[in-house]
Formats: structure tokens, C-alpha cells, sequence
């Protein structure tokens, strides 16, 4: 089965997104983290920032059919527009908004709709927000932030305990689940990840011991599946894992076999015999050191292909790589196929994937895969294929 986003005209540069390799990425993921919980481990897929770039709609709803407890987002514009998508297609599963809410009240009626779950990291917010489930009578479900030692959002554990107190006596909110996240969990065996990880485990503990009962439990991102495993928690939030890369390849202990989902595609349209010693592109940066043929491929920084790969990168096309050459454009990139590679206009060019994954082009840059799949703009279409 193969479909594109949208039913629009598919360009010579898409993305195509393998679902197959999705769901084995899934259950490769749930099965790691639930090794060590006799219980099992619910999973809360991450779809933040376009499914990493994936597509959140379609890559949502397929995480739900291949049983994912919970999906999350990044924002309530996000959460609202995943919970509706899905909704089309009688798909109801809760949807975590990991982001902060503040006093909208189009949101606050949209998130009464439920299927979400609202992050609170405020107890001012938490108010307003009971008193608008009041006046509805509805009831909202909430996980608690705990900032455990990453410094960005999240009740400090010195507030928490009392913020909690304050938070149980609020009759339309469901407290359903309490969460931290790490923010060295690609490094094995490091001492600030144990130390978070231990300090919000006996702080749970103590609220379920004191206060409480809760019902999920996670501290665990894609790190945190593969390095700190640990059986009290009882959901893991998987993101870049997912979607085949790891946290950190260079620190990860083993291979567990997940595959990239993304294989970023275009065409050869146009190529060109040039002498020795010519330039291409803007700038001049590169010159011909023989006579060549330069391959002309549409895609560039416009789509999402970095800049900074600037006669650094390679293409793979036929099954054979070769070097970009020249600034890369908005609109273009060019490789150098020489005289007798077989190359033809309209042949397949490889950008990124499963034989060439975005991480090598990371390394280049200087950044993680995350930012690369993030990155490829609304202008490249996302292709759905089962294979």
C-alpha cells in the first residue's frame, strides 16, 4: 500500500515513510522496555514536532494501530489537531500534551472535549482549570512535571509534595499520571542520569506512600529505554528510537535493530558535461578536477537539505555513491557521477535512509539526525508505504 499526504501530485523530492519499518521499530521498543517489569510498560509514542518530521497524522494513527497506549505532543495546538485527525477515523486514544498550558480558554474548552491529558507544572493554572471543568462538568485528566534535574519546566521537589496535596483536593482533576525526563539518558551508566532518575523514584515513592496512589509512572525517553531501565516506572515516552536512530549512536552500548523510517528521495533532472576545471554553484566553491558529467537533483535548503553540507555529503544513486559538489541552493544540489556511471535523468537519487541514514549527515553538520528529519520542510511530501 503506498498513498501520499495530502492526494497531492507527488514531486520528484519526497520523503517516503515506511510504516513496516515503523511498527517493527514499536515492538522492538516495547518489548526492550518492558523487559524488566513483570507487569509490562504501557508506551506513549512522541509525535512532537511533526512526528519528527514524519507526519504526525498518519504516523499517530499508525502507532495506535500497532497498540501504543498514549501519543504526545509538544503543544495543545499539536494535541488538538492529532485528537481530531483521529477522531475521523474512530480512533480514541489519549493524547499527552508535554508542553505548558497557559490561561487560554479556547484550549481549555477544546481540552474538555477529552482525550487529553494536560501537563501541570502550576498549581494557578491547575485552579483555573478545575473551575473551568467545574463549570462543565466535566472531568479533566492531569500528569505532573517533576523537574528532576534538567532545569526547564516541572515542579521542583522541594514545592512538589505540597503542590500534589493541593492538586488531589481538586474534584475535576483526575491526577492519572507523574513524569520527569532526563537530560543525560544517551550516556550508559552516568552519574547525573542515576541520580535523576533515583531522586524522582523515592519522590514518588514517598507521594504514593504519604498521599496518593498514581496511576502511570515514566521517567524514560529513548535514552532512558535503552541505558536506565528501571521496573518501578510503568510507561516509557520513545521518540527518535521510533523512528529508527538512536539518542546517540557513538554512546550507545548495543545495536538493538531498529531501522530509520524516513528515506529521503529525489530524481536526476538535468545533467551536464563540464571540462576540467569549472566552477558550479554559488560562491565557486568547488571546481571540476577533470572532465566530468555533474548530475543537477531539486532538492536543497528549502526542503530541508542543510547548507552546511556543502561539498561534504554524498548521494546514492543506482547503488552507488557520489559526492555533492558545489553550494548547496534552495532549490538544488549537484553531484558529480563522472563520465561513465551509467546515470540517467529521471534515476532514483537516495538523500538519506535505511542504507544511508540521516546520522551520517548529522555528523557532517554537526548536530543529531533529530534536527536533520525535523527539518525537511512542508514543501517535500510524505509518501506512506507498507514494505
Amino acid at each position: 500500500m503506498n498513498f501520499n499526504s495530502g492526494g497531492k501530485r507527488v514531486n520528484d523530492t519526497f520523503a517516503e515513510i515506511n510504516l513496516s519499518e515503523l511498527k517493527r521499530n514499536f515492538n522492538i521498543i516495547k518489548k526492550l522496555a518492558g523487559k524488566r517489569n513483570k507487569n509490562g510498560v504501557k508506551i506513549c509514542s512522541i509525535v512532537k514536532a511533526n512526528a519528527y518530521g514524519h507526519g504526525m497524522n498518519e504516523t499517530g494513527k499508525a502507532l495506535a494501530g500497532y497498540g501504543t497506549e498514549y501519543l504526545a505532543t509538544a503543544d495543545y495546538s499539536e494535541s488538538i489537531i492529532l485528537r481530531n485527525y483521529l477522531k475521523k477515523f474512530s480512533v480514541n486514544i489519549p493524547v499527552l500534551c508535554l508542553g505548558i498550558l497557559t490561561e487560554n480558554k479556547k484550549y481549555f474548552e477544546d481540552i474538555a472535549g477529552g482525550d487529553i491529558d494536560v501537563t501541570i507544572t502550576d498549581y494557578k493554572i491547575a485552579f483555573y482549570l478545575n473551575n473551568f471543568a467545574k463549570s462543565r462538568n466535566k472531568k479533566i485528566n492531569i500528569q505532573i512535571q517533576m523537574d528532576s534535574g534538567i532545569n526547564r519546566i516541572g515542579f521542583d521537589f522541594k514545592d512538589g509534595y505540597e503542590a500534589i496535596k493541593k492538586l488531589s483536593g481538586l474534584e475535576n482533576l483526575k491526577i492519572k499520571g507523574i513524569y520527569s525526563h532526563y537530560a543525560t539518558s544517551e550516556i550508559p551508566r552516568n552519574s547525573y542520569a542515576l541520580r535523576q532518575l533515583n531522586d524522582f523514584k523515592n519522590f514518588v515513592k514517598e507521594v504514593e506512600h504519604n498521599l496518593t496512589k498514581i496511576e502511570l509512572k515514566h521517567i524514560s525517553n529513548s535514552g532512558g529505554i535503552l541505558n536506565y531501565n528501571d521496573p518501578f516506572f510503568n510507561m516509557a515516552r520513545p521518540g527518535i528510537s521510533l523512528y529508527g536512530y538512536y539518542p546517540d549512536r557513538k554512546k550507545a552500548v548495543k545495536d538493538i535493530g531498529i531501522n530509520p523510517v524516513m528515506t529521503l528521495k529525489s530524481k536526476v533532472s538535468f545533467i551536464k558535461d563540464l571540462d576540467k576545471n569549472q566552477s558550479i554553484s554559488y560562491g565557486r566553491k568547488y571546481f571540476t578536477k577533470k572532465k566530468t558529467k555533474i548530475a543537477s537533483i531539486p532538492i536543497g535548503y528549502g526542503d530541508g537539505y542543510p547548507r552546511q553540507l556543502t561539498n561534504k555529503s554524498k548521494v546514492l544513486i543506482n547503488g552507488k555513491y557520489y559526492k555533492t559538489v558545489g553550494t548547496v541552493c534552495m532549490d538544488w544540489i549537484m553531484a558529480d557521477i563522472g563520465t561513465n556511471s551509467g546515470v540517467n535523468v529521471n534515476d532514483e537519487v537516495i538523500l538519506f535512509g535505511k542504507n544511508y541514514p540521516a546520522d551520517k549527515l548529522s555528523d557532517i553538520t554537526g548536530t543529531i539526525p533529530y534536527e536533520i528529519t525535523c527539518n525537511i520542510s512542508s514543501r517535500v511530501q510524505r509518501i506512506y508505504v507498507n514494505r
